[in-house]
């Protein structure tokens, strides 16, 4: 049986991996910005923070919560979250050119319950998997752009 050869779209030696480790990430605004960041993190490789970056990435994150699929009461049984991102990727000389933007959104709910508690983590865990979902597409746009993104 003979193997065939593959480059991955977005793996390892895709063009968003050789653009990524070029990009520093803004510091954080609030906790939602921290977790998005923290996600984005993840398409960087760690072993160049000492190189000089010449790439910078930043966004910003609105987030709205609304329920859904009301009681007769008038009381939710689900939450909706919504997340948009917008995002610009700058060049870093002597000035800050922005040479890409774009938004990211994305969606989901969770079942709410009595518990306060279980609603508190429903919500964080929802929190995660979108914040995972909008890195993966930030890092998609950066892959398909990423000719435009090089020098």
């Amino acid at each position: 049986m003979s193997g065939c050869s593959m480059s991955p779209m977005y793996g390892e030696n895709s063009g968003s991996s050789a653009v990524m480790k070029n990009i520093d990430i803004v510091q954080v605004r609030n906790r939602e910005h921290q977790i998005i960041r923290n996600e984005l993190l993840k398409y960087i490789d760690g072993n160049t923070s000492s190189t000089k970056k010449t790439l910078e990435l930043d966004f910003n994150v609105d987030v709205s919560r609304s329920g859904l699929i009301f009681t007769s009461t008038g009381e939710a049984q689900r939450m909706q979250i919504d997340v948009e991102v917008t995002y610009g990727i700058f060049r870093i000389t002597e000035f800050r050119e922005l040479i890409y933007s774009d938004k990211v959104r994305v969606i989901n709910t969770y079942t709410l319950s009595k518990s306060e508690y279980n609603n508190a983590q429903a919500d964080i865990s929802t929190f995660n998997l979108i914040s995972k979902e909008i890195a993966s597409n930030i890092n998609r746009q950066i892959s398909l752009n990423y000719l435009n993104l090089v020098e």
